[in-house]
């Protein structure tokens, strides 16, 4: 990798790390981390409602998901609805509270008043971003 790209590469990690902690500090106010958020939107919006299935979603090992899945349910974001046909209560299917959805939906509408504004310069940094990330990996 030449020198100008290692730069871009690490200038693009440096933004997307003060753009991740200042969402980070946009959920705080709601009272949830911005990863938690990201996963009540999955939950709500693509229907992804498995344990099994968000860690895969987010490339993360099972117990990790399940330790963000725990604070989020002790904290009333989620429910867990248990398999109650079959014999195997190990199944569980997640529901996201009443409390959960108007997070998720505050949320979505402070990010997007934010977000919008850059929305076309950041679509052509994040290309870049993906394309060094991708040199870099398979090296």
């Amino acid at each position: 990798m030449i020198k100008s790209e290692k730069n871009q590469y690490l200038e693009g990690y440096q933004l997307l790390t003060r753009l991740e902690n200042g969402l980070d500090t946009v959920a705080k106010r709601h009272g949830v981390s911005f990863s938690q958020y990201l996963i009540l939107k999955q939950i709500v919006e693509n229907d992804c409602n498995e344990p099994s299935l968000l860690a895969k979603a987010f490339a993360i090992s099972r117990p990790a998901m399940s330790r963000k899945l725990t604070v989020l349910f002790r904290n009333g974001k989620i429910k867990k609805l248990y398999n109650l046909k079959d014999e195997d209560q190990r199944i569980t299917s997640l529901q996201v509270t009443a409390e959960g959805k108007a997070i998720v939906a505050a949320l979505n509408d402070e990010y997007d008043a934010i977000l919008l504004p850059y929305s076309t310069r950041s679509d052509a940094l994040m290309a870049q971003f993906i394309v060094i990330s991708n040199q870099i990996l398979k090296k």
